[in-house]
């Protein structure tokens, strides 16, 4: 299917890549707008100072607001694996949404479209598709508890996922906290503080992780079915 994107609005909140910096990570982001005229308004006003290098309307169409060979202002304090402030090297993509409300099919259907394009215009790695509470989890929620990971994975486009157990709410023993913290810094959280294991930070990190990838434990502690969920994706990065 043919994706046409438009280049009927810019937005002048960019600067240029360092010299040599490669694209490595796209990040999805919702809008916590009801339409694009109220988003656009924000992304494009330069006291914002925000943007991002797509936008997709409700109606699915797509728009570049910065070109992908600058930073887009979108992630701002960011940190995920070894990297620090990730504007300098991802591609933010903004869906509108108000993060209340379910994506429409049109906005997923292009959202995919577009990862395509430029998962092979870059060279990205799929499993480097992040949302913005991945890379921010102190500061942002989205793309929410909405957002359908499991639509992107069926073309391995995002982190690996694994079907929770709902019955499953046994509390965790001291050692499989430990573990289970071990296991998000291996995936890229990276500001998870072993030693002190019950520190904010950490509870806000273990939110962000649920708000991924196991929806019933959002604002709940980490039992069993966590720690299953980060085996299995710590399974599928290191062993494929």
């Amino acid at each position: 299917m043919l994706l046409n994107i438009s280049n009927e609005y810019k937005s002048p909140n960019f600067d240029n890549r360092r010299k040599n910096t490669k694209i490595k990570y796209i990040i999805i982001h919702y809008t916590e707008t009801k339409n694009l005229k109220t988003a656009l308004k924000i992304l494009c006003n330069p006291k914002k100072k925000v943007s991002c290098h797509f936008i997709i309307d409700l109606n699915g169409k797509i728009y570049k607001l910065v070109d992908e060979s600058k930073n887009a202002w979108h992630a701002g304090l960011s940190y995920w694996k070894k990297n620090e402030r990730l504007n300098d090297r991802s591609i933010g993509i903004e869906i509108v949404n108000d993060g209340v409300t379910k994506f429409n099919d049109i906005q997923i259907r292009n959202l995919i479209l577009l990862l395509k394009k430029l998962v092979k215009n870059f060279g990205i790695d799929k499993l480097n598709i992040l949302g913005h509470s991945d890379i921010a989890p102190t500061r942002k929620k989205d793309p929410g508890i909405f957002f359908p990971w499991e639509k992107l994975q069926k073309f391995k486009f995002g982190l690996p996922l694994k079907k929770s157990e709902k019955a499953k709410n046994l509390n965790l023993s001291n050692n499989e906290f430990r573990l289970f913290l071990k296991n998000l810094k291996k995936v890229g959280f990276s500001q998870i503080n072993i030693k002190q294991q019950d520190s904010k930070i950490n509870k806000i990190i273990i939110n962000s992780f649920h708000r991924h990838f196991y929806i019933e434990r959002v604002d709940k502690s980490p039992d069993k079915n966590s720690l299953e969920i980060s085996n299995f994706i710590i399974l599928n990065l290191f062993n494929n």
